[in-house]
């Protein structure tokens, strides 16, 4: 997890009508340019420094929180340094009109523990989890994991790992990924067509905090070629591996709506195929006499696979095979019912395939890693 400098300016963090906050912000984030390579705008009146190289060159977390805090003398703001964006942001925010606060490094969770849960930004979660008896973050981290999820959702589970200290951010707390404001090295000026900065970091490798770092290429792709031209996988419903799979827009780091858990009467167990092709491809499957494998009306195949033909191509010998998984989607509509049963089947040469009976018919519809 990247340890982060966060600079917290409370009078910042609302705009005004003249743009004076905005001006300042700059003037803040300008100012910690002068001893930081990178300054990250995360919202308004808030941004963050990794702390690594600085720390590094100037001798330490201490020292580097006191250039922060001259940086920022002529507002009023707090400075804390800690393991992630969130215990760091806690930091700061107990370090206005006080000396840095400075976590040490593998101690945020003891730091978290007893900040009320109102800090996560949840309302409704923090008012549900307080009519429970869970009023401080230690005590919403002791939740057993599990029962999180099957309660609350994966949003949640998110929020409690960043409440332990595992996960460094909160989904949705980032608002500034792209260049704002304009003073920053890691910002694109305004009507200028290329990055203020000549580097151009990997998503991997150089630190830890890589969801940030790609929402903020992302963002620059979206602002360039519309919000549709970015998107991401997210998990839904459905039996088959295709069903499953549905690209939306990206709008930043964070954990998406937990996929429905079911019923789904005929979806495939884990794990997932690694290939999922557009257009299944027409196979044929025999047993050892040659005659053709079905699914009978009880769901079960009505001869033992052995031998398998993709799309006229050579014969495969099957040495291994799952299911069938019977679905019947629509069997209250004449028109729009669909039957289907789904084969796993591995050949002599190492190859997972799953197949799917169709129509009458065997196709190839994924293939495992």
């Amino acid at each position: 997890m990247e340890r982060l400098l966060v600079v917290w300016c409370p009078d910042l963090l609302e705009e005004g009508e003249r743009g004076r906050e905005a001006r300042a912000f700059r003037a803040v984030v300008e100012a910690l340019t002068s001893f930081a390579a990178r300054v990250d705008p995360v919202r308004p009146g808030v941004c963050a420094v990794p702390t690594r190289g600085p720390a590094r060159y100037f001798g330490g977390d201490r020292v580097l929180a006191g250039l922060a805090v001259e940086a920022a003398a002529e507002y009023r703001a707090g400075v804390g340094i800690a393991d992630g964006l969130f215990a760091a942001t806690l930091a700061a925010r107990a370090g206005v009109g006080a000396e840095p606060v400075i976590v040490a490094a593998g101690r945020s969770p003891a730091f978290l523990a007893p900040w009320p849960v109102a800090v996560l930004d949840r309302p409704e979660l923090a008012d549900l989890l307080g009519r429970l008896g869970v009023r401080t973050l230690g005590a919403f981290a002791d939740l057993p994991r599990p029962e999180v999820l099957a309660r609350f959702g994966a949003d949640v589970v998110r929020c409690q790992q960043v409440a332990r200290g595992a996960e460094g951010e909160l989904p949705g707390f980032r608002l500034l990924f792209p260049s704002a404001p304009p003073g920053s090295r890691t910002s694109r000026p305004a009507g200028s067509g290329r990055s203020a900065s000549p580097r151009q970091g990997g998503f991997w490798g150089d630190d830890p905090d890589a969801d940030a770092r790609a929402a903020r290429a992302v963002a620059g792709v979206q602002e360039l070629l519309g919000p549709e031209s970015a998107v991401r996988g997210r998990l839904q419903g459905g039996r088959g591996p295709a069903q499953r799979a549905r690209l939306v827009p990206f709008v930043g780091p964070g954990a998406d709506a937990a996929a429905p858990t079911g019923p789904w009467p005929g979806q495939v167990p884990p794990p997932a195929p690694a290939v999922v092709l557009d257009r299944p491809r027409p196979a044929l499957l025999t047993d050892g006499a040659g005659r053709p494998v079905g699914v009978g009306a009880g769901g079960m195949a009505t001869a033992v696979p052995a031998r398998l033909s993709v799309e006229g191509g050579p014969w495969v010998e099957v040495r291994g095979w799952a299911g069938p998984w019977p679905a019947d989607e629509r069997w209250w509509c004449t028109r729009g019912r669909r039957r289907q049963a789904r084969l796993q089947v591995v050949t002599a040469g190492g190859a997972a395939h799953l197949l799917t009976r169709e129509r009458g018919g065997w196709w190839l519809e994924a293939t495992y890693d």
